[in-house]
């Protein structure tokens, strides 16, 4: 299961290759898209239920594409979520509905999803949303994402990421 920093959400997808987003991926979505609206528009001269069935299949591709764009970013990389991970983001691209996975030994972490005020001061503000399973999965947002471990002394010690989404 995948969340965001405002709670649950069920759908995910791995994308391999972040570098790749618009390449390859979005030529095909693009071909289908044209291929499906020409073969719409031509069905459409009185053959109804062809039309619903064509009409069904373009909107499963678009779904398709839309969703298949999203990548996964182990954050901290093969050492996890741990202390000195503030500059993990540094030099990365990250887009709204991309998944940050977080791992972590759930008894010495967590992750809390703060506003920039939390962030700065190192505080769990009200109303934050706290992980502590040890394998998190959260979709980020539009803008920024702040993310730090409210553990004393963690947050302080440079466990904690800031992450822009385009």
């Amino acid at each position: 299961m995948t969340s965001s920093i405002y709670g649950p959400s069920s759908s995910a997808s791995y994308r391999p290759f972040p570098s790749t987003r618009h390449n390859w991926h979005s030529q095909f979505c693009f071909i289908c898209y044209i291929f499906f609206s020409l073969s719409f528009l031509r069905m459409s001269q009185g053959r109804g239920s062809a039309v619903a069935t064509l009409m069904v299949m373009s909107l499963l591709v678009l779904l398709y594409c839309e969703v298949a764009e999203a990548a996964t970013y182990t954050v901290g990389d093969a050492g996890g979520w741990t202390f000195n991970v503030v500059g993990w983001p540094k030099g990365k691209r990250f887009r709204a509905g991309d998944i940050l996975q977080f791992n972590y030994n759930p008894s010495f972490h967590n992750v809390v999803g703060v506003g920039k005020v939390g962030y700065s001061t190192c505080k769990t503000l009200r109303g934050a949303k706290v992980y502590q399973t040890g394998n998190e999965r959260i979709r980020l947002v539009k803008g920024q994402n702040f993310f730090i471990c409210n553990f004393p002394g963690h947050c302080e010690s440079g466990m904690k990421i800031a992450v822009t989404a385009v």
